[in-house]
């Protein structure tokens, strides 16, 4: 269902115009990237581990920190695929971006809490804030495939902290549905 939520939001919304000039680097980074961390963070909070637990406490620590981490390093350390466009209102664009962004995360993190009330027998935290952390990530993905601004303070603020923010409500909101 969040899957089909994100993909519909593209749909609506549309594809960045300038996706197919853009260099494979930046694809690679800023879109596939955080995709597949996303999607690997799902699966890993998801997994059941030895005894049916999950996995262990530094694995999904690590991730659920270094997973949002990537994602701003990148957007701090790649160099943008086009010049930046100077002028227009930054705080206006970013804040654009910044809610669309949470609201795509918003329905999968309450469908997640709703699905998996009292799953987490061990771990509720930090397995909460990887899920939380992933869906972010998959968020924040797909604005790339959206939003054509590739300012690095804009990466950062419109995009990236979003996926803290999803983070967060993963560890202390989804957690308190998930505790078994």
């Amino acid at each position: 269902m969040s899957v089909v939520w994100l993909c519909t939001h593209l749909a609506v919304y549309g594809v960045r115009h300038d996706f197919e000039r853009l260099p494979l680097e930046y694809v690679a980074l800023q879109i596939a990237l955080p995709a597949l961390l996303g999607a690997g963070s799902l699966l890993l909070a998801m997994a059941p581990g030895k005894l049916g637990l999950g996995l262990g406490a530094l694995i999904v620590t690590s991730l659920a920190v270094l997973g949002p981490l990537s994602f701003w390093l990148f957007a701090i350390g790649l160099r943008p695929p086009s010049p930046v466009a100077s002028g227009g209102n930054f705080w206006l664009t970013s804040l654009v971006c910044l809610d669309l962004t949470l609201a795509w995360a918003a329905a999968p993190l309450l469908l997640a809490a709703w699905t998996l009330r009292r799953a987490f027998a061990a771990g509720a935290g930090w397995r909460s804030t990887l899920l939380g952390a992933a869906i972010g990530l998959l968020s924040g993905a797909a604005i790339n495939l959206h939003c054509p601004n590739v300012d690095r303070a804009h990466l950062l603020v419109g995009h990236g902290v979003p996926i803290i923010v999803a983070a967060l409500v993963g560890g202390l909101v989804v957690s308190r549905w998930a505790r078994a």
